[in-house]
């Protein structure tokens, strides 16, 4: 009777981000079936890209409020931002977020939030949070692209967001320009102040 994580919405971010799609066949009764669409590569001449060392921009203990349903995908987001040298706090929605904010709001350095949750979801907890005068960056996460939500949530001051589940280095990347924070020396790369 429950979820077990990602949920379609994340699938079909994944699947739009390889240029395939997805296929529903549904039968009362005998339930639905899903296919993934994904575009063939020739077998000849593939040659694995050669990836430099990742460079991730590790924070300074900054406190990260993380506000995502899912628990799993919770707990591995507070163990990424752990690996960061953030500090956590965690709630599972918008309003637990909001309860947090009350209590915390001078410590909390940015809120990293899910898009779409149960009782109150990314979109309203950042209209919220302007409501009451917090104005904390938020970073938004979604399991599918947001171009329409995107450009009128800019407008409003959110600080930037990212397709689920998250590429490590990008988080960094993001979390270190929005807390600016580009002049640490992370795995042996220097990593510049942005311009």
């Amino acid at each position: 009777g429950e979820g077990t994580g990602l949920g379609l919405p994340q699938v079909y971010g994944i699947v739009a981000q390889h240029e395939g799609h997805i296929g529903v066949v549904t039968e009362i009764g005998a339930g639905t079936a899903f296919a993934l669409y994904l575009p063939g590569l020739s077998g000849q001449n593939i040659v694995a890209p050669i990836r430099e060392e990742e460079i991730l921009v590790k924070g300074h203990g900054e406190l990260v409020l993380i506000v995502e349903d899912n628990e799993i995908l919770r707990e591995a987001l507070a163990d990424t931002l752990a690996l960061l040298n953030y500090r956590v706090l965690q709630a599972a929605n918008g309003r637990e977020a909001l309860t947090l904010l009350v209590q915390q709001v001078d410590n909390v350095a940015l809120i990293l939030s899910d898009l779409v949750m149960p009782e109150m979801g990314g979109q309203a907890l950042f209209r919220a949070m302007r409501q009451m005068g917090i104005d904390l960056p938020v970073v938004m996460l979604s399991g599918q692209p947001m171009e329409t939500e995107l450009k009128t949530l800019q407008a409003q001051g959110l600080a930037g967001w990212m397709l689920k589940p998250p590429d490590m280095e990008q988080l960094s990347r993001l979390l270190g320009r929005v807390l600016g924070k580009y002049s640490d020396i992370v795995y042996g790369h220097v990593v510049k102040e942005p311009k």
